[in-house]
């Protein structure tokens, strides 16, 4: 259980593939205006579809980008809703971030939360990520949760597109065998020693 609650969450955190979706793809914002050398955009909003047609949405309260600083973009009070698969998708919010276009990398800041639609939670204090390698790497620590299965761990990082993935520094797991059980009853798992 503990290995799809990660998979799952690594799933959710290669927004590359959200990114370089159709490249037509509008960003709408509430407002926009130019303050201190910085335009800064009130309520930016993208909504599309990914290479597999599922769809996906990410808003931030604000974003801020400084006109000396052309390619990055500042992000506050992110929330997306990202397809897993056709029957799962993912809620990411986090409280800020950066978003680099030279480099295709995003940076989230201070609480990171991931919760899927079939009951998987994930905290983070920060990742970055780096969406032309798939790749997402956090040195803060880490909680993921589902159906009383729990992997904390100190630091962890997502390689190859969320093939592998490591966690390492007091790494720590637990399963509640109960309440396996009982998630397994409910979904019809019948392969409970996997």
């Amino acid at each position: 259980m503990v290995p799809a609650i990660a998979i799952a969450m690594a799933v959710a955190f290669p927004l590359y593939s959200y990114m370089v979706a159709p490249d037509e793809v509008p960003v709408t914002t509430e407002s926009s205006a130019f303050s201190d050398g910085k335009l800064v955009m009130s309520n930016p909003k993208l909504e599309g579809f990914t290479k597999a047609l599922l769809p996906y949405a990410m808003t931030a309260v604000r974003a801020v980008q400084d006109t000396a600083k052309e390619g990055v973009i500042e992000l506050e009070g992110i929330s997306a809703r990202l397809p897993l698969n056709a029957e799962t998708t993912a809620k990411v919010d986090a409280l800020n971030g950066s978003y680099d276009r030279s480099g295709n990398t995003l940076q989230l800041d201070n609480e990171i939360t991931v919760t899927t639609t079939d009951g998987m939670v994930a905290k983070l204090k920060s990742a970055f990520l780096d969406m032309d390698k798939g790749n997402m790497k956090t040195e803060q620590p880490v909680e993921i949760s589902r159906a009383g299965s729990r992997i904390t761990s100190d630091t962890m990082s997502v390689e190859d597109g969320g093939k592998v993935m490591i966690f390492e520094k007091r790494v720590r797991v637990s399963i509640d065998p109960a309440a396996r059980k009982a998630d397994q009853k409910k979904s019809g798992d019948t392969n409970a020693t996997q």
